[in-house]
C-alpha cells in the first residue's frame, strides 16, 4: 500500500510540474496551429486568421465574447487559464499593426463566457465586425 501511495505522489508531482511548465506558445502549437497555421494566418475562405485580427476583436465586449465562444475556444481541451494565456500570447505576438495592446483575457472571463458556444459563427462575426467599425476600431479582415 505504501508503494502505491508513493507512486501516486510521484505521478501527481510530475503532472503538476508539467502543468506549471506549460507555455502558451506550446499550447498554440499543440491545439491551435493545425487549423490556424504556424503564423496564425488561417486558411482563406475556411479558417479565420488570428494574426492582426485577434487583438482587434479583444477591444470590445462583443468582440471578446465572440472570440471566447467560437467552437475552437468554447470546445477546447485547454483550461480556462491556458486558453486565456494562449489568446493573450497571440494578441501580443501578432498585434493589430498600429494599436496599443488590448486588455488581456483572464481565466475568470474565459470561464464565464466560453460555456455558451455560438450557433452561427459567420453571422455573429459579421455583426461584431460591423460593431467594431462603428466604434472606430479598424475591423479585422474577413476570411
Amino acid at each position: 500500500m505504501r508503494r502505491v501511495l508513493q507512486s501516486a505522489a510521484v505521478a501527481l508531482a510530475l503532472a503538476l510540474a508539467g502543468a506549471a511548465d506549460a507555455r502558451p506558445d506550446q499550447d498554440y502549437m499543440l491545439y491551435c496551429m493545425g487549423c490556424h497555421g504556424s503564423e496564425a494566418r488561417g486558411v482563406p475562405g475556411k479558417i479565420p486568421p488570428l494574426a492582426g485580427s485577434l487583438a482587434r476583436f479583444m477591444r470590445t465586449s462583443d468582440g471578446r465574447d465572440y472570440v471566447l465562444r467560437v467552437p475552437g475556444a468554447a470546445n477546447s481541451v485547454l483550461s480556462d487559464a491556458q486558453l486565456a494565456a494562449v489568446l493573450n500570447w497571440l494578441a501580443m505576438r501578432y498585434p493589430a499593426a498600429e494599436e496599443r495592446p488590448p486588455a488581456p483575457f483572464t481565466a475568470e472571463e474565459v470561464a464565464r463566457v466560453r460555456r455558451t458556444p455560438l450557433a452561427n459563427v459567420k453571422e455573429r462575426r459579421r455583426e461584431v465586425i460591423r460593431g467594431l467599425a462603428a466604434s472606430g476600431v479598424a475591423p479585422p479582415a474577413d476570411y
